[in-house]
């Protein structure tokens, strides 16, 4: 007699690896073109994240590329350091895939509350590097004037920090995805917050486009070049951001409430009409 293989279901997990890893598994949100894994983001990808943002993203994004934040060594440590901060309350997501396992694409968020705010994105915190502390006073005063804890009359909200997918992976909904699962799927399995808003900095044009397509509002506009810091050895106003990026001229601040009856699904061929452009935040 063959004695059948005993049912995955019905097995004592005993075994230390096999619970560690059902525990460690990321979660597969979706699947786009049975090529691309919109994964929830485990802290064994946090390496990645970081060796990307590192090698590209501060290389494409408009503001940090525009203000050439890879030319300041203590910036692009500190803002390393952030985002290992950001990634550590684990609601944010990364685009794998599937054939090769490599990262494509992240999406970092983050929960924040209007009275006890992220002391890591505030004008509280002083950091290291002269062009990163200017950075983050610019986004300071964006959400400051684009305030969508005002705004949409809510104490508490979750904020989009960092929002890119290699170049070569772009044109395929990805980054699209990878903002519609937080909001129509992650999010509701986290009501225990009570989050209902989600808002962030948007600096592409493209980025800018896909949040407006799932239902997000420009809350607060402001062009680059009108941000002219004064230069303490000098006394004379220069400009910071040197440079267009791929046309890009405004940072908005832009929000959506989220929910039953949120206005975050709309017409596809809107959406992959975006996608057919770059998209980084």
């Amino acid at each position: 007699m063959v004695e059948s293989e005993p049912n995955i279901l019905m097995q004592d997990w005993e075994d230390d690896y096999l619970i560690e890893t059902a525990i460690e598994a990321p979660r597969v949100w979706n699947t786009l073109y049975d090529e691309i894994e919109i994964q929830e983001l485990k802290s064994d990808r946090f390496d990645e994240v970081l060796k990307m943002i590192e090698e590209h993203y501060i290389y494409d994004e408009p503001s940090i590329k525009s203000s050439k934040m890879h030319t300041d060594n203590g910036s692009v440590e500190e803002y390393l350091y952030l985002a290992q901060t950001w990634m550590k309350d684990t609601l944010s997501t990364v685009a794998v895939e599937q054939k090769t396992g490599n990262l494509v694409g992240f999406l970092i968020c983050r929960f924040n509350e209007m009275n006890n705010r992220d002391p890591e994105f505030s004008k509280d915190r002083v950091y290291e590097g002269t062009i990163l502390r200017e950075l983050q006073k610019f986004k300071h005063y964006l959400t400051k004037r684009g305030n969508a804890y005002k705004h949409n009359n809510v104490d508490k909200m979750l904020e989009v920090y960092s929002w890119f997918v290699l170049p070569q992976y772009r044109s395929k909904g990805i980054g699209t995805e990878l903002i519609r699962n937080v909001m129509e799927r992650q999010l509701s399995e986290y009501q225990w917050f009570d989050i209902k808003v989600i808002s962030g900095v948007f600096t592409d044009k493209v980025s800018q486009h896909i949040a407006a397509s799932l239902g997000m509002e420009t809350l607060y506009e402001f062009v680059y070049s009108a941000w002219t810091p004064t230069n303490k050895t000098t006394g004379e106003q220069e400009k910071f951001f040197v440079e267009i990026v791929r046309e890009n001229h405004s940072a908005k601040v832009m929000s959506v409430k989220v929910g039953p009856t949120s206005s975050s699904v709309h017409s596809d061929h809107r959406s992959n009409e975006i996608d057919e452009h770059d998209i980084t935040l």
